[in-house]
């Protein structure tokens, strides 16, 4: 597997860089799945099986962002399946939750470790879109030969955040790919569906946790974004989703 040895080579010289962590998000993120989780990039794969016990805990936990979620995620794979593409949603901590693949494409997502009850951490795999988007609370795109283990580097991977009504970061959701002729200009277009459907997520989840309240959007945001408050009959802000907190006043103060 030539591709394979050559990729492992690129990451180790990366590694070896002085300050390549520095210049690049991706090469900090290799320097993380190395130094801090201890992983090596060229190790066999080991596909651990669906953790069944802690994927039913997690969806009980999560049982409301699942009910949110789950017509968004039909829509979006109703968009995109067709072209190969799985959707996937994460807890916190980068544990698939709830999947949508193709009937015909099952079998590969299973096979790379894709479906509910297995954990795509950092910790546990590297750089990937699932753990990488976690870690740096943004949305992104790691498209093959960005994955840090070897293994991976068959997948695109299209992630972004999902925030709680606290602001606190609560899902990941992920579109990912192993067709060879997915290109990097497709996966921008995914990108911007995935990043809208995880604002529409948040947005649902804040509406639905302040239900008894009237929700108004922050002075400024765009209409489509989340940046959304929550105000009581006095117009005293009780909540603010965590687009809307860098540039608003604190819960309990009135609005302007």
């Amino acid at each position: 597997m030539a591709r394979a040895r050559d990729h492992v080579e690129r990451v180790i010289d990366t590694l070896s860089s002085t300050n390549a962590a520095a210049r690049s998000r991706l090469a900090a993120s290799w320097q993380r799945s190395f130094q801090k989780h201890g992983l090596d990039p060229a190790a066999p794969a080991q596909r651990v099986a669906p953790d069944a016990d802690r994927l039913r805990l997690q969806r009980q936990a999560l049982e409301q962002v699942l009910q949110v979620a789950a017509p968004k995620l039909d829509d979006l794979y109703a968009m995109i399946g067709h072209c190969g593409c799985g959707i996937l949603l994460t807890d916190a901590e980068g544990l698939v939750i709830d999947a949508r693949t193709g009937l015909a494409d099952a079998e590969i997502f299973r096979g790379w470790g894709l479906a509910p009850g297995v954990d795509w951490s950092e910790a546990a795999q590297g750089t990937n879109g699932i753990g990488t988007c976690i870690a740096e609370r943004r949305a992104l795109t790691i498209h093959r030969d960005q994955h840090y283990l070897a293994e991976n580097i068959g997948m695109s991977c299209i992630d972004a955040p999902v925030f709680g009504p606290d602001g606190g970061l609560i899902a990941a959701l992920d579109v990912s790919s192993a067709r060879a002729d997915q290109t990097e200009g497709f996966n921008r277009l995914i990108e911007a569906m995935v990043t809208r459907v995880a604002t529409q997520i948040e947005s649902d989840l804040f509406r639905a946790a302040f239900q008894k309240h009237r929700i108004v959007l922050a002075e400024g945001a765009e209409p489509s974004s989340a940046a959304l408050l929550a105000v009581d009959g006095d117009d005293v802000v009780v909540g603010a989703t965590r687009e809307a907190r860098p540039s608003m006043p604190p819960a309990g103060s009135r609005r302007a």
